[in-house]
């Protein structure tokens, strides 16, 4: 591996890890902050929720007939990672993971770093180890957000079970990282490769949605890797 461009791919890629991170570590806080105004009036929200379309609830990540306000982790899975966390983060691993390859080409230095005494697969390396750590700095610092969530609300959460959740959301930016990757080593330009993964992140999300509402779709869950990603399990 090429430590000198993981040193500069970590540079560049230091303020968006930091904005994404902070922007869910927030959001995760607020979300938290108002959980036992819902805990006080979960009979009614429930209620409410169940005359939601079964359509709507999956395409927020919540499974019909299971109470989502029953407990502090339920009900972050339904307002946080059920549909949000995976949206923001996936636009940031998309973006920093469409920049591996094919900003370089963009920006005329593909040439400069071709040119230097080191094998293109240490390179590539030095980019894949920098976006895993920043996929890492947003992962921990969203699970550390909702540990300190559920000790402000005085909210049940083992660091157990919010340790699960970490490997289960870095998992599945790992696999989100791998297409946008996959794009930015074919394409030419990283708008290319950005607008091709999130066709084929959306498609993927799609077909997760429509498996769970048609049992003669269910086949579709098997192309999409929206069925591994079960936070609310963990």
């Amino acid at each position: 591996m090429s430590w000198t461009m993981a040193r500069k791919a970590l540079w560049d890629l230091r303020w968006p890890a930091f904005w994404y991170a902070l922007g869910l570590a927030l959001y995760t806080l607020l979300i938290g902050s108002i959980y036992p105004t819902v805990r006080e009036q979960s009979a009614q929200f429930e209620e409410i929720v169940r005359n939601y379309p079964e359509a709507l609830l999956r395409a927020f990540g919540i499974e019909p007939g299971k109470g989502i306000l029953i407990n502090f982790s339920g009900f972050m899975h339904a307002e946080t990672y059920g549909f949000i966390w995976p949206l923001v983060a996936s636009i940031f691993v998309i973006m920093a993971g469409a920049a591996t390859v094919a900003q370089e080409i963009e920006r005329g230095t593909a040439e400069l770093w071709l040119a230097v005494p080191v094998s293109r697969p240490r390179l590539l390396a030095g980019k894949l180890v920098a976006l895993l750590a920043g996929m890492l700095v947003v992962v921990v610092v969203s699970v550390l957000s909702l540990l300190v969530a559920a000790l402000l609300v005085d909210a049940e959460l083992s660091a157990g079970a919010a340790a699960q959740l970490g490997v289960v959301l870095l998992d599945f930016l790992i696999a989100v990282a791998g297409l946008s990757v996959l794009f930015s080593a074919l394409a030419s330009e990283r708008g290319k490769a950005a607008a091709a993964t999130a066709a084929v992140v959306l498609a993927m999300y799609l077909a997760w949605v429509i498996a769970g509402l048609r049992e003669r779709f269910e086949w579709l869950r098997y192309l999409s890797i929206f069925t591994a990603y079960r936070p609310r399990e963990a």
